[in-house]
């Protein structure tokens, strides 16, 4: 059984993305590996700032006083900046040692659950186009940029909200 989204239609048919910018949309999967067999290099975390915040996006179903981390990063190999990325994870629906991992080493979020063996299930909910010239300055290049965000859930709720974004000319 084979169910594609309407996001998935979308971004297969846009004929303005290559083929590796529409798996970078579309995948459901880690994309630092997938970011590292195509540029040729590790990729590392460049953590931008993480905080504990009281309640978080509507989308993970959390209470207004209930915490949650807010963390910005860049993924980065030795050329040039990959991507940037916005999340939200709430720590009382991961393992304590996934939790612990996030506040003293700079693994990416998926290692960490891969290593964690956690069983996850991706749901991406947008994909945008963006003129955004603070990400860009970031990522080294002009203002647009591809942006795509997506849920992680584990044990049935939402654990975390992922916003990605990429240079719009990166692997064109």
């Amino acid at each position: 059984m084979s169910a594609t989204s309407p996001f998935e239609g979308a971004v297969a048919d846009d004929t303005g993305l290559s083929l590796l910018q529409k798996a970078l949309l579309v995948t459901d999967g880690t994309v630092t590996q997938l970011l590292e067999v195509f540029a040729g290099e590790k990729m590392r975390v460049q953590k931008l700032g993480q905080s504990m915040v009281s309640g978080g996006p509507a989308l993970l179903a959390v209470g207004d006083h209930e915490p949650v981390i807010s963390r910005r990063i860049l993924l980065r190999g030795d050329r040039r900046v990959y991507l940037h990325a916005e999340s939200w994870l709430v720590p009382a629906r991961m393992p304590a040692d996934v939790q612990e991992a996030l506040t003293h080493t700079d693994m990416p979020i998926g290692q960490l659950w891969k290593a964690a063996r956690l069983e996850t299930f991706r749901e991406i909910v947008d994909f945008r186009r963006e003129s955004n010239p603070e990400i860009a300055k970031l990522l080294g290049g002009d203002a647009r940029i591809l942006s795509r965000s997506y849920l992680v859930f584990t044990g049935g709720r939402p654990m975390s909200l992922v916003a990605e974004h990429f240079a719009a000319d990166l692997f064109t």
